[in-house]
C-alpha cells in the first residue's frame, strides 16, 4: 500500500495573465462564447471596469498574456490602442503576448498597433477555407482574404501564427476537410488548432436544430487531421492542438499543467491563490462592477485530480518525480491498478517515470480519466 504524503494547497505564483474582450461585429452561428454585439459607448465603459479590475489584481510578474473573446480586434482603433497600452505596463519579463483577431477585422493599422505594444503572437478565427461553409456559420472573410493577412501579418514581424479549424460542420465531407487542411497548410502557419463542432444551447445552430456527425465521422475526421499535420512537421502536442517546433502555446501550457494564473473580464476564469473563480457573463452586472460569479476554493485532492485531468491532454504527460513533489506520492504506482489496461494496449505510454498519450489514448482519454478518477 503507498502511502500518502500530507499534500500541500496550490500556492505557485501565477505567470499567466488572460483578458476577456467579448465584443462582436457579428454573432456566429455555432458560438457560445461569452459575447455581446459592439457598440462604442459600451466598450468605453467595458474598458474602464476591466481596467478596474486589472489593477484590483496588483500583478507584479508575467511570463505570458493572452487576449480573447469575443473579437478583440472589434474594438475601434483609439479604442484597441487604449487597451494595448494599459497591458504594456505588464510586459516586462513576458515571452509570449497572443491577441486573437477576426480576418475581417485584423487591419494593417491593428497589426501596427500590436507590434508597437509589443504582441508577439497572433491567433486567427479561420474556421474553414470553403465560402459555402463561411457564409453558412455566418463568417464574413473568405480564404483570398486570409491569403492576403498573413503575409501582411508576417510583414510586420509576426512570425508566430495561429488558427483555427473548426471541424464536423454542417454539409461537410472528409473531401472538404482534406481541402481545409491543403489550404492551410499552404499559409505555412506554426500552430493550428482543431476543434469539432458542438451544438450548444442559444445558438443559431441549436435553434436550427443542426445535429452533430456521428462519432465514427468525427473519428475519421480527427485521424486525417492529426496524419496530414503530423506528415508535415507539426507536432500533436494537446488533444486539439498542433504545433511547429518550438512554437507551442506556452500560455494554454498554463491551464493544461495546472498552474494558477489571472482571468480578467466579462465570463473570465481564474485560479488563485488556491481558488477557481468564474467572472459573470452578464454585461449589465460587470458595467456595475459585480464581476465574480462565483469562486470555490480548491482542496489538495481536488487539485490532485485537475493535475491528472489537465497535464494528461498533453503530449508531455504526467512527470511522476514532479507528481510526487506536489502531492507526497507516485502517481504511477497509486494509480498502477487502474492504468495496467491502457499502458498493455498502449493508449498510455510509459517511459523514464514518465506516462503520455499515445495517439490511440487521445482518442478515448475521457474513458481513462473515468477509469483513473473513479
Amino acid at each position: 500500500m503507498t502511502m500518502k504524503k500530507k499534500i500541500k494547497k496550490n500556492n505557485s505564483r501565477p505567470s499567466a495573465l488572460y483578458i476577456h474582450i467579448p465584443f462582436c461585429n457579428h454573432l456566429c452561428n455555432y458560438c457560445d462564447f461569452c459575447k455581446v454585439e459592439y457598440f462604442r459607448h459600451w466598450a468605453k465603459d467595458y474598458l474602464k471596469e476591466l481596467f478596474k479590475e486589472l489593477d484590483s489584481h496588483n500583478i507584479k510578474s508575467l511570463k505570458t498574456i493572452y487576449i480573447g473573446g469575443g473579437t478583440p480586434t472589434a474594438l475601434d482603433d483609439d479604442l484597441f490602442e487604449e487597451l494595448l497600452k494599459r497591458v504594456f505596463s505588464y510586459l516586462n519579463g513576458v515571452k509570449e503576448y497572443t491577441i486573437e483577431a477576426n480576418v475581417e477585422s485584423l487591419t494593417e493599422r491593428k497589426l501596427q498597433l500590436m507590434k508597437k505594444y509589443g504582441v508577439n503572437r497572433l491567433s486567427l478565427g479561420v474556421e474553414s477555407t470553403d465560402e459555402t461553409v463561411l457564409k453558412a456559420i455566418n463568417r464574413k472573410h473568405t480564404y483570398a482574404d486570409i491569403k492576403k493577412i498573413i503575409p501582411l501579418a508576417r510583414s510586420y514581424g509576426f512570425d508566430n501564427i495561429n488558427v483555427d479549424l473548426i471541424m464536423g460542420l454542417p454539409n461537410t465531407t472528409l473531401e472538404d476537410l482534406k481541402k481545409d487542411i491543403e489550404r492551410i497548410l499552404l499559409l505555412e502557419v506554426e500552430h493550428i488548432s482543431t476543434y469539432s463542432l458542438i451544438i450548444e444551447k442559444n445558438t443559431i445552430f441549436y435553434h436550427q436544430n443542426i445535429k452533430r456527425k456521428t462519432d465514427e465521422e468525427e473519428r475519421a475526421e480527427y485521424d486525417l487531421v492529426h496524419k496530414m499535420l503530423t506528415e508535415h512537421g507539426f507536432l500533436h502536442y494537446e488533444i486539439s492542438n498542433f504545433a511547429k517546433p518550438g512554437k507551442k502555446s506556452a500560455h494554454n501550457l498554463t491551464y493544461w499543467k495546472n498552474e494558477q494564473y489571472y482571468g480578467v473580464g466579462l465570463g473570465a476564469a481564474g485560479y488563485l491563490n488556491g481558488r477557481r473563480y468564474q467572472n459573470t457573463r452578464g454585461i449589465t452586472s460587470y458595467l456595475r462592477g459585480k464581476r465574480i460569479l462565483e469562486s470555490e476554493e480548491i482542496t489538495p485532492f481536488e487539485d490532485e485530480e485537475y493535475f491528472i485531468i489537465l497535464n494528461l491532454r498533453t503530449s508531455d504527460g504526467i512527470d511522476d518525480e514532479l507528481f510526487f513533489q506536489k502531492f507526497g506520492h507516485s502517481f504511477i504506482e497509486t494509480y498502477r491498478a487502474k492504468i495496467a489496461e491502457f499502458v498493455d494496449n498502449e493508449s498510455l505510454i510509459l517511459k523514464d517515470k514518465t506516462i503520455y498519450l499515445s495517439y490511440k489514448g487521445m482518442m478515448i482519454l475521457d474513458f481513462i480519466l473515468l477509469k483513473i478518477l473513479n
